[in-house]
């Protein structure tokens, strides 16, 4: 998908949450400065016929040479990947006696970013959200059928991750693909340096993203999706190679979608 003109708009808002997040320690003039300044050049990088996450690039980059780092989310995805690691065994146990386990895991994987990461420590009351999310939200477009016919027709499936917190229901969703398909080889990738709040090699480690995974890689990305163009060697080994992938977030999908076989979860 190409960036519309709303896009820009987007973009700059996203400059200015990093600065009243990350730039506390700035006076006025100079936030007025890296505010006007990275907007600039955001815009003269910016042409008709880029893609959003294109656009967006440039900003990171240049927000991390006032601060030293990109990684301007670091406890929340802490805190939102410990809020989903606290009940990780009793999701399990809830999907298992499930209808549906694989397609009800897929659903919740798909649906990460709507669950109340307020609701822990309590599992009654989040068994009671869950419970609500699967009965009352379903796929737009259901293609679980075809989903599961690849699975079983399938060697390699590349897991490309989005956000910490909803990466634990991934890591979920694939230990239940992984108990039905024991010798499917699944590859996760996740992000090249932290960005917003995207899953980074640092984020599946410390959510033990390995017990599920055969492997875990960087796609070598270092913006919030993944441009081919911007991947290392080993993602392109893997992207090639899978007979299936699962993509997680509309920055994957707007530049991924002239490969076959790849599934969506939003």
């Amino acid at each position: 998908m190409f960036a519309k003109y709303e896009c820009i708009e987007c973009i700059i808002g996203q400059i200015k949450d990093i600065i009243n997040k990350d730039f506390k320690g700035y006076d006025e003039k100079q936030k007025f400065e890296i505010m006007k300044n990275v907007s600039l050049e955001m815009l003269k990088y910016s042409t008709y016929g880029k893609k959003p996450i294109e656009m967006a690039r440039i900003i990171y980059e240049r927000l991390g040479e006032y601060t030293g780092t990109t990684d301007y989310f670091k406890e929340e995805k802490k805190q939102s990947n410990e809020t989903f690691l606290d009940v990780f065994d009793e999701m399990y146990t809830f999907l298992k006696e499930s209808d549906n386990p694989l397609k009800n895991a897929a659903k919740l994987s798909a649906l990460g970013n709507v669950i109340d990461y307020g609701v822990k420590n309590s599992f009654g009351e989040l068994e009671w959200e869950l419970e609500n999310i699967l009965k009352n939200k379903d796929f737009a477009l259901d293609d679980f059928d075809a989903f599961v016919e690849t699975l079983e027709n399938s060697k390699i499936l590349l897991y490309i991750h989005d956000n910490a917190g909803e990466v634990v229901l991934d890591k979920l969703f694939i230990k239940l693909i992984k108990e039905k398909y024991p010798e499917l080889h699944v590859i996760s990738a996740v992000r090249g340096e932290p960005v917003i709040n995207d899953v980074t090699l640092e984020d599946a480690k410390e959510i033990g993203l390995d017990e599920v995974s055969s492997e875990i890689i960087s796609s070598g990305s270092k913006i919030p999706g993944t441009l081919l163009s911007d991947v290392n060697q080993e993602f392109m080994i893997a992207y090639k190679q899978a007979d299936m992938i699962i993509s997680k977030g509309q920055g994957i999908l707007k530049v991924l979608v002239e490969k076959m076989k790849i599934f969506t979860l939003f």
